[in-house]
């Protein structure tokens, strides 16, 4: 997909981001503030995307009565892609047989504008429906500004240059926060509290200064979520790190812990004293996580133990474990 759609309007070129990447903070707290409200069904998938165009262009959708005007900027709007994918009965049933590209297409374009793809017809006749895709890797509101306070409240880092990825989260931080991912309004002050605590971070001071955050709007709270949840997913799918997340659920794994636990086991083994421990880069921690994991998987393996074996034990995917190995 295009990270920028461009469009010559009076003959001057214009570009519209068409990735989370490409949002400033402004566009991004006020495309998931609409996110919101479309899953509470007050606004559907087309309408989030008009008013994204407008809102970069700086157009008020509500003095927009020309419907020639408006049929434009539908017709743009349908080339936003990143918001959504777009979710076929069964699983993706009727994507099973496409090539990588083409599953792609079909997964962000709607099957009315696909061109070139076979089955095109017959997925618009589906009961297909549109969910929000937050997997993205910026953190977009870099500080919180509370009323009554000096300085503002520096929020957690994220930098990919140079193709490499770090990010201030401390172990212990992104353990506590992850617990509130999925947190309820009223919960929102403590996820900012923690993710905006100045380093070193400690989990009851956190706690104890979540009221400071109640003063802070509830838009840019419910952005905070959105923002650690997108880089949450992003971590766990499109890093080395997606591997601590392919444990089948089901009975005990001889190789997964919660989250907590593990910095108790990785203190016992050697890696240092709980606080040094829960003080490190959450990269390095899970990073630890995953190289104990092929060990263990390789060491089964050493050991004369089968692939379906190892699986059983291990409650990890055969395709995972024959990759390790």
């Amino acid at each position: 997909m295009k990270k920028d759609i461009e469009f010559t309007l009076k003959g001057s070129v214009y570009s519209i981001p068409n990735s989370w990447e490409g949002l400033n903070t402004y566009q991004f707290k006020e495309l998931v503030a609409d996110l919101i409200s479309m899953s509470a069904g007050k606004l559907s998938a087309g309408l989030v995307r008009v008013r994204h165009i407008c809102r970069v262009m700086g157009w008020d959708i509500n003095k927009i009565t020309d419907a020639d005007a408006m049929g434009n900027i539908a017709c743009l709007a349908e080339q936003v892609t990143f918001p959504f994918l777009i979710c076929y009965p069964d699983n993706d049933a009727a994507l099973a047989d496409l090539d990588t590209d083409s599953y792609e297409l079909c997964k962000r374009v709607p099957p009315e504008r696909l061109t070139g793809i076979t089955i095109s017809r017959y997925l618009s006749r589906l009961d297909y429906k549109f969910v929000v895709d937050s997997c993205f890797c910026k953190q977009f509101i870099g500080s919180v500004h509370i009323d009554g306070q000096d300085e503002p409240c520096l929020g957690y880092t994220i930098d990919t240059g140079f193709s490499m990825l770090t990010t201030s989260l401390t172990a212990q931080q992104f353990i506590d926060a992850r617990e509130l991912a999925d947190c309820r309004d009223d919960q929102l002050p403590l996820l900012a509290s923690i993710l905006y605590f100045s380093l070193p971070y400690e989990s009851d001071r956190a706690h104890q200064r979540a009221v400071l955050f109640s003063k802070v709007d509830i838009k840019t709270l419910q952005a905070i979520r959105f923002n650690f949840k997108g880089f949450i997913n992003y971590l766990f799918s499109r890093t080395e790190y997606k591997i601590l997340t392919k444990i089948i659920p089901g009975k005990e794994s001889v190789i997964s812990t919660g989250a907590q636990d593990a910095l108790y086991g990785l203190s016992a083994d050697g890696y240092g004293n709980l606080r040094e421990i829960s003080q490190m880069s959450v990269l390095q921690y899970l990073g630890i996580l995953r190289k104990k994991m092929i060990e263990s998987v390789r060491s089964l393996h050493a050991s004369k133990m089968d692939v379906a074996e190892i699986a059983n034990t291990t409650r990890l995917p055969i395709d995972v474990i024959n990759d390790i190995l």
